[in-house]
């Protein structure tokens, strides 16, 4: 198994904000105006509101040329973070990532992370396990990165699914076991990945931990394309 097959999750999700000062810019950035957004969120940021930072970080970060500024939304994470808002780690732990809005730093990333994580947020879970898996900011340890990606894969992330599914189908980490994986890319399925689809069309085709049924393989095999 290829660790880090796809990007980074990041905390991208718009909740309902307890501090109604915050809707405003809310809707705004489900519009994508992102001008109207980053005018509104800048003075309750300023004020020290973590959502407001975090939320800033997010408007800066995403914006289209000139208004984005991934340093500016680097400094709103840290703000945001410093709190403890969990969503902010995440984010930050992928700029650190990326080398986005200043150096790159393996370290600091799976800091955030697991800071992260720690709180119960699947995204940051998803993350750490992937670092763990790769050894990147940390050593490499398979049993932590699936016991991370498993609390991913409970908490309802069809990507963390796949990954757990593919760490019980190949034992890495965890005891092996093919009926659960199959359980595990279904659920992944279901939710969406076209992998996990991939995946299960195989199962079914081969009888790999579930009866063979060439009817859904087809079906699945259809399904991921």
């Amino acid at each position: 198994m290829r660790w880090l097959a796809t990007a980074l999750a990041l905390s991208l999700g718009v909740a309902h904000a307890q501090d109604a000062r915050l809707r405003p810019a809310i809707g705004a950035l489900e519009r994508q105006d992102y001008a109207q957004a980053i005018d509104q969120l800048k003075p309750l940021a300023a004020e020290g509101v973590p959502e407001a930072q975090y939320l800033l970080g997010m408007a800066l970060e995403g914006a289209p040329e000139p208004a984005k500024d991934e340093r500016a939304a680097r400094a709103w994470y840290v703000r945001a973070a410093d709190s403890g808002h969990a969503a902010a780690l995440n984010n930050l732990g992928a700029m650190h990532y990326d080398g986005r809005g200043g150096e790159r730093d393996y370290a600091a990333a799976a800091s955030c992370y697991r800071s992260a994580a720690q709180k119960g947020l699947p995204e940051a879970q998803l993350n750490l396990a992937l670092m763990y898996g790769l050894g990147r900011g940390v050593e490499q340890d398979d049993a932590s990165a699936a016991r991370w990606m498993a609390k991913a894969a409970e908490a309802g992330s069809p990507r963390a699914q796949y990954y757990y599914a593919a760490l019980l189908q190949k034992g890495r980490g965890v005891r092996r076991d093919l009926a659960a994986a199959h359980d595990w890319f279904l659920k992944a399925a279901q939710g969406g990945d076209k992998r996990a689809m991939g995946e299960l069309a195989t199962i079914y085709e081969l009888g790999l931990g579930a009866p063979a049924d060439p009817a859904r393989a087809q079906l699945w095999r259809d399904r991921a394309r």
